[in-house]
C-alpha cells in the first residue's frame, strides 16, 4: 500500500511522515483491503519503532488488541480517510 500512497502524496507534493507505516492493499475504488500476515507485519512495524500504523478498517480491532508496544493502530475504509488522517490540515485537496 505504501508504494501507491507514495505516488499519490508525491503528486500532491506532500511527504509522508516517517512515523507512519501502512499495511494493506488499495482496491481500484480506493478501498483498503487486508493482506496475508497482517499480525506479523504489524508486529514487525512496531518493533521498527513506528508510532502509527494505518490498516484496513476490517483489521483494526484484531491488531489493536495485540498490544503492539507504543504503536497506535488506525483503521481506515478508503484512501480519503487515510489522507485525512495523515494530512489533517490538507483535507481540502481530496475531492472524491
Amino acid at each position: 500500500m505504501k508504494a501507491n500512497l507514495l505516488l499519490l502524496f508525491s503528486f500532491l507534493g506532500l511527504p509522508i511522515p516517517n512515523s507512519i507505516a501502512f499495511i494493506g492493499e488499495i482496491g481500484l475504488g480506493g478501498e483498503l483491503r487486508m493482506v496475508p500476515g497482517m499480525e506479523k507485519r504489524a508486529s514487525m512495524v512496531a518493533k521498527l519503532g513506528y508510532e502509527k500504523c494505518i490498516v484496513p478498517k476490517s483489521a483494526e480491532k484484531s491488531l489493536a488488541s495485540m498490544g503492539l508496544e507504543k504503536m497506535k493502530i488506525i483503521g481506515c475504509k478508503n484512501l480519503k480517510e487515510v489522507f485525512n488522517i495523515v494530512f489533517p490540515s490538507h483535507r481540502h485537496l481530496v475531492v472524491y
